[in-house]
């Protein structure tokens, strides 16, 4: 499906409308749908960035896995900066809205969304090449270098992240507190790292 929005073009692939409706058949535990709207946040922050920084987004698609954003070239490293940033600045702010619904409300739903926003913001601040964090230090080192020893110096910290949240993975198995998460995002990291782009 194809549309336009305010002169940005918005590809929705069959396959990604295929999974969404899939995990919502699926899903008992009620989290898919928070966990999208908490995703649109994250991207609705991006948005607004680019916007602000006369960047406006030529195409959005949203494919299985990843919604990606096409757009022209910012002003800068600042830009480049802030427009990452705002995507899990959005979530932060969500995360402390509805933290506070639920101290005066005591309601479920506001603990879990308020959860689902905090970890999608600390996912996405994670120094790997593709996610927010990794675009932040990219640009922060090659301010002071050139784009290649930048981009080395993320794979090569996502690289070591990667061991490091492998062995607390293993450390947590061995005491008996097996963590499936732990160990899909230390092999995330690591094999991030050790793509060629």
């Amino acid at each position: 499906m194809k549309f336009k929005i305010f002169g940005t073009r918005i590809y929705i692939s069959f396959l990604f409308a295929a999974v969404i409706a899939f995990l919502l058949v699926i899903d008992r535990t009620g989290l898919v749908i928070p966990t999208i709207l908490a995703a649109i946040i994250h991207e609705i922050g991006h948005l607004l960035a680019m916007w602000a920084c006369e960047c406006q987004p030529k195409d959005i698609r949203l494919i299985p896995a990843s919604i990606q954003i096409v757009r022209g070239f910012s002003k800068g490293a600042y830009s480049e900066i802030a427009i990452a940033l705002c995507g899990p600045c959005a979530n932060l702010v969500f995360f402390g809205i509805f933290l506070l619904i639920f101290s005066y409300s005591n309601s479920q739903f506001a603990l879990t969304f308020s959860a689902l926003n905090l970890i999608l913001c600390i996912y996405n601040l994670l120094p790997v090449s593709g996610l927010d964090g990794g675009t932040v230090l990219r640009e922060i080192i090659a301010k002071k270098t050139d784009p290649y020893k930048a981009e080395r110096t993320v794979k090569i910290t996502a690289f070591i992240l990667g061991i490091l949240v492998l062995a607390a993975a293993l450390v947590l198995s061995y005491i008996g507190k097996f963590n499936i998460t732990a160990f899909i995002i230390s092999i995330y990291l690591i094999i991030t790292s050790l793509i060629k782009r």
